[in-house]
């Protein structure tokens, strides 16, 4: 290895060459949770065909044309989020504690003092539509598959014919005056300055020392952000039959990710290295949602909304550094440290985003003043709408919608709930609701090492090479409601969600099963007038 001296290295402030963007980062950021008033959770969130509730509005627009009286509300909760990981017998335990308020609205209604359409509605609704916290941990002693193999793949994919190009000096660039992480591959760069690839020939080759040794690797994740929406609605009911209704939502999208990662080399003392990244996320969207719920008797409503994509401008912030001590295998009398850490400012990628749209139908059955039976259907369009674009509205170079296509499909919710009546004030509530993965199986079952034509590559341009293939999401949801008086209410739920998820920590790693549990309570505050 003929390199240049490596220390302590600061990376001047640039634009990334490749993009950060990627299939998994498009469905991360795409899937909403069961969230909403707590009326609505502890039915399984299945109000697309009922109406009357700011949650129902915002699965079917047309149940605000619904409403009868103006009202305000909104709801508090409080959530705790256990994470269990195993690898290679390896058992890891995580939790996550924190206070949220999901939801703030207004709706007005408006006489129009007509036979056939008596009311015309209006609201305005704040809801939080997703919540990111979590962290998580995994842990692996003797394994086989370490990052430095995978950085040696992707060094010989980005067709690097000259090594020096990647070396960086004690200014944060290379030698002939510019910065390789802004034109190169970042785990390229990090493994040929770190001592983990070296150029043998014609191509890279992973360090020696790496590849006669089994390692021992640990994953740190620590994820927070939300995604929230700012909903104007309107609405009204023809004849007692049919109501329908439209909304316009503003989305503030906030993502946030701290990933640490260690190797130690089997039998080492101290040789390996650790890479740390860190990732941010912000966006604002725009929505329509259009629905219609028809009543043909007293006791059924059927529902059905579509709700187009949103559509986000989005700007990503990404840092990395690597710590890496290779002393141990390397004599350290020549002329350039095996011992030392390569760091990166933050740089900013623009770019553009549209989740996938949705398809919602919705049946319920009301049983006069005593109990109601309601189930929603609902369809994400993952393969087919989400897409990925530059800043300009053009396909990203590395064009992950082809990613998105192959390693992804339309996922189906169904939610389940009722509700019985014990006494005119007091109610009480149970749900079910199930979220397929949109994760194809066959990307599940093909991440291998050997990376032959029928496996398949997670890829993203950050050193930050982590990913997760969730599984399907289950939760139990029960509550209870409380009328004061015609006009206040109070509603308490409570939800136990579950899902199991595959952790790589980079394409080519052993595969860490990890399980997600959270409990949450709500408490909805509510005055009609």
């Amino acid at each position: 290895m003929n390199r240049k001296i490596v220390g302590i290295i600061i990376g001047l402030g640039f634009t990334l060459g490749g993009y950060a963007q990627s299939e998994v980062d498009a469905y991360n950021l795409s899937r909403n949770d069961l969230k909403g008033t707590a009326r609505s959770v502890s039915m399984g969130g299945a109000f697309g065909a009922l109406g009357g509730d700011i949650s129902g509005i915002s699965i079917n627009p047309a149940g605000i044309g619904v409403y009868k009286k103006s009202e305000i509300v909104t709801t508090l909760n409080f959530q705790n989020t256990k994470t269990e990981s195993n690898l290679n017998t390896d058992k890891i335990n995580e939790s996550k504690f924190k206070f949220n308020f999901d939801n703030l609205a207004f709706v007005g209604s408006f006489d129009l003092y007509s036979d056939i359409a008596p009311k015309l509605n209006f609201g305005f609704s704040y809801n939080r539509l997703k919540t990111f916290d979590r962290k998580y941990r995994t842990q692996g002693n003797n394994l086989t598959q370490s990052l430095a193999r995978y950085m040696t793949y992707r060094s010989n994919e980005s067709n690097i014919s000259d090594p020096s190009k990647l070396l960086i000096n004690f200014k944060g660039v290379n030698p002939d005056g510019y910065n390789p992480f802004s034109q190169y591959d970042w785990l390229a760069v990090f493994g040929y300055n770190g001592y983990l690839t070296d150029f043998a020939g014609d191509k890279f080759v992973t360090a020696k020392p790496i590849l006669d040794n089994q390692i021992n690797n640990g994953l740190q994740v620590y994820e927070k952000g939300y995604v929230d929406t700012y909903d104007f609605n309107m609405g009204t009911t023809f004849s007692d039959i049919v109501s329908v209704g439209l909304t316009v939502s503003v989305t503030d999208l906030d993502y946030r990710r701290e990933t640490f990662y260690d190797e130690g080399i089997g039998g080492a003392t101290n040789a390996g290295f650790s890479l740390d990244n860190f990732m941010k996320s912000e966006g604002t969207g725009w929505q329509l949602k259009a629905g219609v719920i028809v009543k043909p008797i007293q006791e059924l409503r059927i529902g059905l909304a579509y709700h187009s994509p949103t559509w986000y401008d989005m700007t990503d912030y990404m840092s990395a550094g690597m710590d890496y001590d290779m002393s141990e295998f390397i004599d350290g009398s020549k002329d350039y440290p095996s011992k030392g850490a390569v760091w990166t400012n933050e740089t900013t990628r623009d770019y553009r985003f549209r989740s996938p749209d949705k398809f919602v139908a919705s049946i319920a059955g009301v049983i006069g003043q005593y109990a109601i039976i309601s189930a929603d259907y609902e369809f994400t369009n993952y393969k087919n709408s989400t897409k990925l674009f530059d800043d300009d509205g053009y396909i990203l170079p590395n064009n992950p919608n082809n990613d998105i296509n192959r390693h992804f499909t339309g996922a189906s919710t169904l939610r389940i709930g009722a509700e019985a009546r014990i006494t005119p004030q007091f109610s009480a509530r149970v749900g079910y609701a199930w979220m397929q993965s949109p994760v194809q199986k066959s990307l599940k079952h093909n991440i291998s090492p050997t990376m032959t034509d029928t496996y398949y590559e997670v890829r993203t341009d950050r050193a930050d090479s982590h990913f997760l293939l969730d599984g399907d999401t289950y939760h139990l949801t029960w509550g209870l409601g409380y009328r004061f008086s015609p006009s206040f209410y109070t509603d308490v739920a409570f939800m136990y969600k579950t899902q199991k998820s595959e952790v790589f920590a980079h394409s080519f790693s052993e595969k860490a099963n990890l399980k997600t549990n959270t409990f949450r309570g709500l408490i909805t505050l509510g005055y009609r007038f």
